[in-house]
């Protein structure tokens, strides 16, 4: 609040999760936020990896400051193709249409991203091996004495080192 005061912008861009540390914006931080007088434009890059909160996606129909926006670049590994989406209040769309670029999505993009929305039985399959492998991941990285992994609700996972003297005693 105090930022917004001070720097009254027009736009405040979140994350949830966010990179790098792969922590979840509180449902009560998130509407703290929505009550200033901002537009909200919050990346959900890497939601489908996440266990504990579910999509804000909704919450653009109660909520005409905010803006979802969502990628295949992480779930759906489509990352090389730059294809996503976004959720946008009703009044937004008319000037979203005015700045858009024509042919703004490549057509292997396109064709892409509907191969995985059609199949989405196999995406959910590999974010739920993914989710697996986090989880496997977390507990290895928590064995290494040198190592603090931080939980994360995102694809990867942000560990501190802890005594860069133990580094050298690996050697």
């Amino acid at each position: 609040r105090r930022v917004v005061a001070e720097h009254q912008p027009k736009i405040v861009f979140l994350t949830s999760p966010n990179n790098p540390d792969g922590s979840v914006i509180a449902e009560e931080d998130l509407l703290q936020v929505l009550a200033l007088p901002v537009l909200v434009v919050l990346d959900e890059a890497y939601i489908e990896f996440c266990t504990d909160v579910p999509s804000r996606i909704k919450w653009v129909q109660q909520h005409d400051n905010l803006v979802v926006l969502r990628t295949f670049s992480k779930c759906a590994a489509l990352a090389g193709l730059r294809v996503g989406y976004g959720a946008f209040p009703l009044g937004m769309i008319e000037y979203l249409w005015r700045a858009k670029q024509p042919y703004n999505v490549s057509v292997a993009a396109e064709v892409a991203a509907c191969a995985a929305l059609t199949n989405l039985a196999y995406v959910n399959k590999v974010r739920d091996a993914l989710l697996l492998e986090r989880s496997r991941l977390f507990d290895e990285l928590s064995s290494i004495s040198w190592l603090q992994p931080f939980p994360s609700q995102a694809n990867f996972i942000l560990c501190a080192v802890k005594e860069v003297s133990q580094l050298h005693a690996c050697r």
